[in-house]
């Protein structure tokens, strides 16, 4: 049996696809999309978003924030 670096870099593409699919769950802080945008826009900085959130009884960390501001903001 010879190995064959081709034929296992294809394999290993392959699985690593298949474990990198995309999240299809919602985020919790979808639900208060436009709240958050406004707030943003408005100045907020992401420590104060995320205790506007927690005010509301939803607990993220601040880096939780950031990273969904930054994609949807």
């Amino acid at each position: 049996m010879t190995f064959n670096a081709n034929t296992e870099v294809a394999l290993l593409k392959a699985h690593t696809k298949l474990r990198a699919r995309k999240r299809h769950k919602s985020s919790k802080l979808d639900k208060y999309r436009t709240h958050l945008c406004k707030l943003n826009e408005a100045g907020a900085s992401k420590a104060e978003l995320q205790r506007w959130l927690a005010m509301r009884g939803v607990n993220v960390e601040w880096t939780t924030v950031k990273r969904w501001v930054d994609k949807n903001a």
